[in-house]
Protein backbone atom coordinates (compact mmCIF):
# COMPACT_ATOMS: atom_id res chain seq x y z
CA UNK A 1 0.00 0.00 0.00
CA UNK A 2 1.76 3.39 -1.29
CA UNK A 3 0.55 6.83 -0.15
CA UNK A 4 -0.66 7.20 -3.84
CA UNK A 5 -3.50 4.61 -3.27
CA UNK A 6 -5.17 5.79 0.25
CA UNK A 7 -7.83 8.18 0.06
CA UNK A 8 -7.32 11.54 1.99
CA UNK A 9 -10.11 12.38 4.15
CA UNK A 10 -9.43 16.38 5.22
CA UNK A 11 -12.70 16.84 3.74
CA UNK A 12 -14.60 14.48 6.12
CA UNK A 13 -17.53 15.88 7.68
CA UNK A 14 -20.48 13.00 8.85
CA UNK A 15 -23.45 12.84 11.13
CA UNK A 16 -24.42 10.31 13.66
CA UNK A 17 -26.96 10.17 16.59
CA UNK A 18 -26.05 10.39 20.29
CA UNK A 19 -27.88 8.21 22.76
CA UNK A 20 -29.90 11.58 23.82
CA UNK A 21 -31.41 12.03 20.75
CA UNK A 22 -28.76 15.00 19.60
CA UNK A 23 -27.01 15.04 16.55
CA UNK A 24 -23.78 14.78 16.55
CA UNK A 25 -20.70 16.45 14.03
CA UNK A 26 -17.54 14.00 13.46
CA UNK A 27 -15.45 16.39 11.10
CA UNK A 28 -11.87 15.89 9.53
CA UNK A 29 -9.49 17.95 12.95
CA UNK A 30 -8.02 21.22 11.28
CA UNK A 31 -5.20 23.46 12.29
CA UNK A 32 -7.69 25.66 13.34
CA UNK A 33 -9.04 23.39 15.98
CA UNK A 34 -5.91 24.09 18.24
CA UNK A 35 -8.17 26.08 20.64
CA UNK A 36 -10.27 23.27 21.17
CA UNK A 37 -7.65 20.26 21.78
CA UNK A 38 -5.90 23.07 23.99
CA UNK A 39 -9.54 24.03 26.10
CA UNK A 40 -10.43 20.47 25.91
CA UNK A 41 -7.64 19.61 28.25
CA UNK A 42 -9.31 21.62 31.10
CA UNK A 43 -12.19 19.05 30.56
CA UNK A 44 -10.64 16.03 31.38
CA UNK A 45 -9.95 14.77 34.77
CA UNK A 46 -6.92 13.61 36.34
CA UNK A 47 -7.52 10.31 35.68
CA UNK A 48 -8.74 10.71 31.78
CA UNK A 49 -5.59 13.04 31.21
CA UNK A 50 -3.47 10.02 32.62
CA UNK A 51 -5.44 7.21 30.78
CA UNK A 52 -5.02 9.30 27.88
CA UNK A 53 -1.12 9.95 27.77
CA UNK A 54 0.36 7.83 30.37
CA UNK A 55 1.06 11.14 32.44
CA UNK A 56 -0.23 13.32 34.38
CA UNK A 57 -0.67 16.99 32.15
CA UNK A 58 -2.83 19.66 32.00
CA UNK A 59 -1.92 21.27 28.92
CA UNK A 60 -0.50 20.40 25.31
CA UNK A 61 2.61 22.37 24.05
CA UNK A 62 2.57 24.40 21.08
CA UNK A 63 4.79 21.44 18.94
CA UNK A 64 2.20 18.90 20.73
CA UNK A 65 -0.82 21.30 19.32
CA UNK A 66 1.00 21.21 15.63
CA UNK A 67 1.28 17.54 15.47
CA UNK A 68 -2.32 16.56 16.87
CA UNK A 69 -3.86 19.52 14.36
CA UNK A 70 -2.19 19.17 11.40
CA UNK A 71 -2.18 16.29 9.88
CA UNK A 72 -2.16 14.54 6.99
CA UNK A 73 -5.09 12.55 6.23
CA UNK A 74 -3.55 9.39 5.10
CA UNK A 75 -0.84 8.21 7.00
CA UNK A 76 -2.17 10.18 10.24
CA UNK A 77 -6.10 10.80 10.60
CA UNK A 78 -7.97 12.92 13.14
CA UNK A 79 -11.49 13.81 14.18
CA UNK A 80 -12.99 16.20 16.07
CA UNK A 81 -16.60 15.38 17.04
CA UNK A 82 -19.15 17.39 18.70
CA UNK A 83 -22.63 19.16 18.48
CA UNK A 84 -24.05 22.81 17.55
CA UNK A 85 -25.80 24.28 21.05
CA UNK A 86 -27.58 27.73 20.65
CA UNK A 87 -25.43 28.01 17.06
CA UNK A 88 -22.20 27.57 18.80
CA UNK A 89 -19.88 24.44 18.15
CA UNK A 90 -19.47 22.52 21.65
CA UNK A 91 -16.51 19.93 20.91
CA UNK A 92 -16.53 16.71 22.72
CA UNK A 93 -14.15 14.18 21.73
CA UNK A 94 -11.18 13.46 19.33
CA UNK A 95 -9.86 10.39 17.62
CA UNK A 96 -6.93 9.61 15.63
CA UNK A 97 -4.89 6.76 14.34
CA UNK A 98 -1.22 6.55 12.71
CA UNK A 99 -0.25 4.14 10.53
CA UNK A 100 2.22 1.93 11.59
CA UNK A 101 5.23 1.45 9.09
CA UNK A 102 6.80 -1.11 11.03
CA UNK A 103 4.05 -3.81 10.41
CA UNK A 104 3.44 -6.41 7.61
CA UNK A 105 -0.12 -5.94 7.11
CA UNK A 106 -1.91 -2.43 6.99
CA UNK A 107 -2.10 -1.19 10.54
CA UNK A 108 -2.56 1.56 12.91
CA UNK A 109 -2.27 2.54 16.43
CA UNK A 110 -5.44 4.73 17.70
CA UNK A 111 -7.09 6.59 20.38
CA UNK A 112 -9.60 8.50 21.66
CA UNK A 113 -10.88 11.09 23.91
CA UNK A 114 -13.98 12.25 25.31
CA UNK A 115 -14.43 15.28 27.46
CA UNK A 116 -15.64 14.24 30.82
CA UNK A 117 -19.54 16.01 30.70
CA UNK A 118 -19.97 14.13 27.01
CA UNK A 119 -18.96 10.40 28.71
CA UNK A 120 -21.81 7.77 28.34
CA UNK A 121 -23.48 10.10 25.28
CA UNK A 122 -21.99 7.76 22.72
CA UNK A 123 -19.24 10.33 21.75
CA UNK A 124 -16.82 7.57 22.10
CA UNK A 125 -18.77 4.87 19.86
CA UNK A 126 -19.58 7.51 17.08
CA UNK A 127 -15.66 8.66 16.48
CA UNK A 128 -14.72 5.08 16.61
CA UNK A 129 -17.00 4.06 14.50
CA UNK A 130 -15.85 6.79 11.76
CA UNK A 131 -12.32 6.66 12.67
CA UNK A 132 -12.03 2.58 11.73
CA UNK A 133 -14.67 2.92 8.80
CA UNK A 134 -11.92 5.54 7.48
CA UNK A 135 -9.25 3.40 8.47
CA UNK A 136 -10.77 0.02 6.33
CA UNK A 137 -11.35 2.24 3.70
CA UNK A 138 -7.67 2.70 3.40
CA UNK A 139 -7.00 -1.08 3.72
CA UNK A 140 -6.21 -0.94 7.11
CA UNK A 141 -6.50 -4.36 8.51
CA UNK A 142 -5.71 -4.02 12.42
CA UNK A 143 -5.92 -1.07 14.74
CA UNK A 144 -3.76 -1.26 17.90
CA UNK A 145 -3.90 0.33 20.95
CA UNK A 146 -2.05 0.46 24.65
CA UNK A 147 -4.84 0.90 27.55
CA UNK A 148 -4.04 0.87 31.08
CA UNK A 149 -5.50 -1.68 33.41
CA UNK A 150 -7.97 0.77 35.01
CA UNK A 151 -9.19 2.14 31.99
CA UNK A 152 -12.30 0.19 32.11
CA UNK A 153 -14.27 2.55 29.90
CA UNK A 154 -12.25 1.95 27.41
CA UNK A 155 -11.83 -1.74 27.17
CA UNK A 156 -15.37 -1.79 27.93
CA UNK A 157 -16.09 0.36 24.31
CA UNK A 158 -13.90 -1.57 22.23
CA UNK A 159 -15.20 -5.08 22.98
CA UNK A 160 -18.61 -3.08 22.01
CA UNK A 161 -17.67 -2.01 19.14
CA UNK A 162 -18.41 -5.05 16.86
CA UNK A 163 -14.55 -5.97 15.88
CA UNK A 164 -12.96 -8.64 17.09
CA UNK A 165 -10.64 -7.75 19.99
CA UNK A 166 -7.73 -9.55 20.55
CA UNK A 167 -6.34 -8.16 24.37
CA UNK A 168 -2.55 -9.30 25.77
CA UNK A 169 -1.78 -7.85 29.05
CA UNK A 170 2.03 -6.59 28.28
CA UNK A 171 5.40 -6.99 30.31
CA UNK A 172 4.34 -3.46 31.67
CA UNK A 173 0.68 -4.07 32.74
CA UNK A 174 -0.55 -2.37 29.64
CA UNK A 175 -3.30 -4.13 27.86
CA UNK A 176 -1.85 -4.59 24.00
CA UNK A 177 -5.16 -4.58 22.45
CA UNK A 178 -5.64 -5.29 18.50
CA UNK A 179 -9.03 -5.06 16.45
CA UNK A 180 -9.22 -6.92 13.58
CA UNK A 181 -11.05 -4.51 10.87
CA UNK A 182 -10.97 -7.23 8.03
CA UNK A 183 -14.85 -6.87 8.21
CA UNK A 184 -17.38 -4.99 9.52
CA UNK A 185 -19.12 -4.94 12.55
Amino acid sequence: MTSATLKTFKDYRAFDRLKDGRTALVRAIRPEDRCFLQEGMHHLSKQSLYFRFFIYKDTLSAKELEYFTNVDFVKHVALLAGFYEDGKFSPAGTARYIVSSEEKTPSAEFAVTVAEEYHSLGFGTILLKHLFEIARANGIKHCTALILPDNTKMLGLLTKCGYPVKSVLDHVGEWDVQLSLDQAP
